[in-house]
């Protein structure tokens, strides 16, 4: 026997999940409920973090070595376009010089998940711009 409280949780689940889907297509909603590259990296050494209007944080940490970006996670507080974008920017940017990874930009962000529902394309510049800032930091350093 199904517990009704189970049913209506797994009913509001599917519901969800067939909203993501619509909002964000295949790709990106399996990006969403398993990011790669979603932790807080412990001795990175660099990290930036960004806040938008909407609410949102992003921070982007770096493990670097002879100006080659070896790993790179991300932490955010927001929503699922904040989550999908933060991991894109960490993929984007591994296996990158830092030179390369400065060039990072919130549209090739976009380009790279197929594009956001207009309204969430900020969370995409907004991950661009903590991975700068996680770069100028490391550049500071020297």
């Amino acid at each position: 026997m199904t517990d009704p409280l189970d049913a209506l949780l797994n009913d509001i689940q599917h519901k969800c999940d067939d909203a993501a889907l619509d909002m964000f297509g295949e790709k990106t909603t399996a990006r969403w409920k398993n990011p790669s590259f979603a932790r807080i990296m412990n001795s990175p050494d660099a990290a930036g973090d960004m806040a938008g209007s909407c609410g949102d944080t992003i921070k982007i940490f770096l493990k670097i070595t002879e100006s080659k970006i070896n790993e790179a996670s991300f932490y955010t507080s927001g929503c699922g376009a904040s989550i999908v974008s933060g991991d894109m920017a960490c993929e984007l940017s591994v296996n990158k010089t830092v030179d390369q990874a400065s060039e990072i930009s919130g549209e090739d962000i976009l380009t790279a998940l197929g594009g956001l529902p207009e309204d969430k394309t900020h969370c995409a510049h907004l991950a661009s711009s903590a991975l700068q800032e996680a770069l100028g930091n490391w550049i500071g350093q020297k």
